[in-house]
């Protein structure tokens, strides 16, 4: 069985590490600087496909509690960058703190808030808002639980005679990470197995947060649902380390199938000192159809990292291959995620 993943520390806090500018070897591309002055009619409009919010988590406030937060706070120095509100007001002043990109939609992902049926709602409930830039939710659905606790999950948000699901509930997710790693092969669980076919019966599709040495076994898995939808988070290098040739062989697999796209960032979880590498590599193998990008905030934020870390990265992976035409950065920045998130 698959073990809970109760404590996933891990999974969030990893110190930026960061090579200087210009230090990257020749084969690589550069590294994205931290601030690059651009004017405010040059701000690329974006949708961001990977935003997690919290707010009123702490003892005695309006919102949903967040027990993540609190164990984290306590028990890890980096932690203490979290110990914050992380609202979506917050998480406009972040973006509008850069001078290169504006977001106008907004994918929020699980992030612990609990309990996770009232945290979906509340998610739901700022898609249904016209003034939220939210537009659709990645829910923390127990797929690993198996077919009958994902029938049973959704069975809340079911309305009308046709038991239809919300619109803006577009897929789930349940990371495949811990303080106490997972098996690589955790995804293989029959139990997982049957639970995510429930979830392609439900026209939801399922995303993937896991370390690279899962990367074959999540190839594997996505070879069994050929219909189905699959979201690679972070580039499928979560709690990675300087391996870039293992990595990108396995990241290979994944993207034989072509079923499968690969969000681009959270490269300040990846451990390594020139992640453009890594993004211009992943474009390199899944192609410009088969991107989206992502800011993961507010994680990059809690670790110290401005808003566009990873816009820019993206950028300068599409201007080290040469993709900088027009209709190749609209799909990389709007148009794929449009197509993947179902969004009118």
């Amino acid at each position: 069985a698959i073990p809970a993943p109760t404590s996933q520390l891990a999974a969030l806090v990893r110190v930026p590490v960061h090579m200087e500018d210009g230090a990257a070897d020749s084969a690589s591309p550069p590294v994205a600087p931290a601030h690059a002055a651009a004017p405010a009619s040059k701000k690329r409009a974006v949708i961001d496909t990977h935003v997690h919010l919290a707010s009123g988590w702490k003892d005695g406030g309006s919102g949903l509690p967040n027990y993540f937060f609190r164990k984290l706070c306590e028990g890890v120095a980096e932690g203490e960058g979290f110990n914050q509100e992380w609202s979506e007001d917050d998480f406009r002043r972040s973006v509008a703190a850069s001078d290169v990109v504006v977001v106008d939609q907004a994918i929020y992902v699980e992030c612990f808030n609990s309990p996770v049926q009232a945290e979906t709602q509340w998610a739901l409930d700022l898609c249904a808002d016209p003034e939220s830039l939210v537009v659709g939710v990645v829910a923390k659905v127990p797929v690993l639980e198996g077919a009958k606790a994902v029938e049973a999950f959704l069975a809340h948000f079911r309305v009308g005679s046709a038991a239809a699901l919300p619109k803006a509930l577009k897929g789930a997710r349940v990371i495949f990470l811990g303080e106490e790693m997972p098996p690589a092969d955790a995804c293989l669980d029959s139990k997982f197995l049957e639970g995510l076919a429930e979830l392609e019966a439900s026209g939801l599709h399922w995303e993937w947060c896991c370390q690279p040495c899962a990367l074959p076994h999540v190839a594997a898995v996505c070879a069994r649902f050929p219909n189905m939808q699959f979201v690679l988070d972070h580039c499928g290098h979560d709690d990675g380390e300087e391996d870039f040739d293992t990595w990108a062989d396995a990241l290979e697999r994944v993207a034989m199938n072509a079923n499968v796209v690969c969000k681009i960032g959270g490269c300040e979880k990846w451990g390594v000192k020139n992640p453009q590498r890594y993004v211009a590599k992943a474009l390199e193998i899944f192609g410009i159809d088969r991107v989206l990008y992502e800011s993961n905030w507010f994680v990059g934020a809690a670790l110290g990292e401005p808003y566009d870390r990873n816009f820019r990265h993206l950028m300068k992976a599409l201007e080290f291959l040469d993709w900088m035409s027009e209709e190749k950065m609209t799909k990389a920045f709007r148009a794929n995620a449009k197509r993947v998130y179902r969004l009118e």
